[in-house]
Formats: C-alpha cells, structure tokens, sequence
C-alpha cells in the first residue's frame, strides 16, 4: 500500500509530504496507482522548484525504486528559504492542490473496498 502523510502546521499549513510504498496493485512498472502517484509527486517538486523559486536539495528527497517496487519520496517547505511572501502562498497553493489529487486518487484506486493508497494527516 502507498502512504501518503501529509504534515501541518497549527495554522494547517502543509509544511510537508512524505510519500512511500507500492499500492500492489499491478507489479512495478505497470501499476498506474503508482505511476499516478509519482506523477504527483514530481509535479510537486517541480512546481517548487520553478514556480516558486525553492531550491530542491533543500526541499526533497526522492528514492527511486530498488527492484521491489518501492519508492520514497519527502518533499517539505523549508522555512527562511522562500524568496518572497508570494512565494510561500504560492507553494501552500501547489502543496494543497496535491493533497487533493492524491485524495482524488486514493477515492478512485480504494473504491469497492480495496486498499491500495492510504493518506494521513499529521497536525
């Protein structure tokens, strides 16, 4: 199963996406679970990257699969590292949009009961 925790602040801001497993529900490689979840998460750091300016090294951490079909991925919003204050509202923007699209996924893949994506929220 894919697991998705998504961290926010007390204002509940997303501060922070951590991503990991195999939903299982193909073998790696032909699982469109995943591949809409990896999807998501490099248009994540992507976006951070060009549409606000945040450095990646700084933000991400992405473990590319080993063989088993597992992949990790850790993207947070470092603070003192935007360039500006619209920076920052533009990335609640982005990371909010992809709380949805994994929310999204994970109605669509768990529908008849199955349990393919998992996602959680940590305040």
């Amino acid at each position: 199963m894919i697991t998705v925790r998504v961290v926010r602040d007390g204002s509940r801001k997303v501060t922070g996406l951590f991503v990991s497993g195999h939903s299982g529900y193909a073998e790696a490689g032909s699982d469109i679970i995943c591949a809409g979840a990896s999807t998501l998460v490099y248009t994540l750091a992507n976006s951070l990257e060009r549409i606000c300016g945040i450095d990646t090294k700084y933000s991400t951490r992405i473990a590319e699969d080993t063989g088993d079909g597992n992949v990790s991925a850790e993207i947070i919003i470092p603070e003192g590292r935007m360039r500006d204050e619209g920076a920052a509202d533009r990335a609640q923007v982005i990371m909010e949009t992809i709380v949805l699209g994994f929310i999204s996924l994970a109605q669509s893949a768990n529908a008849d009961g199955n349990r393919y994506i998992e996602i959680k929220e940590e305040y």
